[in-house]
């Protein structure tokens, strides 16, 4: 888990080494997409289009596109905030799934909820310091695209009811890709060799960082392998600091810390896995 979210870290990186060589994020996020079908082709065919077929076609669909919104939005984020600031922000997902998970998927409102929830937004409220301090356009981008981020979580809970994973994982790689196409239409540019250099070692970062981390949970329990992803604002902090000169503020590390507490505790009494991040 360790290794993965390091990978996920990196990834972000290279989404503002490619932006500062002048390549737009909404194009980016369409050729991350891209790469990611292209990569999933041989599982696709292996699987086989029969497989893949499906009776909730309009819930795929509104999935892949709230799953795309929030991946423009947090790669265009990236490109205006430091990586450990966004990166501890995004830590915010999981508080945001479970309201959304109690409000409108009628899953138990217990107390232990109640509290993580209400020690996450704490720990938001310690990073964004309302009053002390101006709540700025890469902030508001994080938590929007946070938000959204959970909202797919909970529709790819909704389908995994009755869809494979296999199919979850199809629509919503083709999704992710027609949907981030068309604002990447209007800021299109033509990438040099540099940029597809970068953009390729993107995409296998991506991949390989997802299948080290799906087995990162069949070697270990859930409570113990999910603390372990918040190193990913280690990882930020330490590529910000050492490729892009970024000092963050000390708040977030502090409110980092503080919704860290809240998600672990609901992990640890609640039992339940809690995939926080990965845009």
């Amino acid at each position: 888990m360790i290794i993965s979210v390091g990978m996920l870290a990196s990834l972000d990186g290279i989404v503002k080494v490619v932006n500062d060589l002048g390549m737009h994020p909404f194009e980016i996020a369409f050729l991350r997409n891209l790469f990611g079908v292209v990569a999933l082709i041989p599982f696709f065919l292996r699987v086989g289009i029969y497989e893949l077929r499906t009776s909730r076609l309009k819930v795929h669909i509104g999935r892949g596109i709230f799953h795309a919104a929030s991946m423009i939005i947090w790669f265009w984020a990236l490109t205006v905030i430091p990586l450990a600031d966004a990166t501890a922000l995004s830590f915010m997902m999981p508080v945001f799934a479970s309201i959304g998970a109690i409000i409108f998927m009628k899953e138990p409102s217990k107390i232990i909820r109640w509290v993580s929830i209400a020690i996450g937004f704490t720990g938001m409220l310690i990073i964004l310091r309302p009053g002390f301090n101006e709540i700025g356009f890469g902030t508001w981008l994080v938590l929007s695209g946070t938000i959204l981020v959970a909202i797919s979580k909970l529709l790819t809970k909704k389908l995994s009811s009755t869809e494979s994973s296999a199919t979850i994982v199809a629509y919503m790689s083709i999704t992710l890709t027609v949907v981030s196409f068309f604002p990447a239409i209007f800021v299109w540019t033509w990438p040099t060799v540099e940029m597809w250099l970068w953009l390729i070692v993107m995409g296998a970062l991506g991949s390989l960082a997802h299948i080290i981390q799906t087995q990162s949970y069949k070697e270990g329990d859930v409570t113990l392998i999910e603390p372990a992803g918040f190193t990913r604002l280690i990882w930020a902090a330490l590529i910000g600091f050492i490729i892009f000169n970024e000092q963050p503020l000390i708040w977030s590390w502090v409110g980092g810390a503080v919704i860290m507490v809240g998600v672990i505790f609901l992990i640890k009494k609640d039992g339940k896995k809690s995939d926080y991040g990965g845009w």
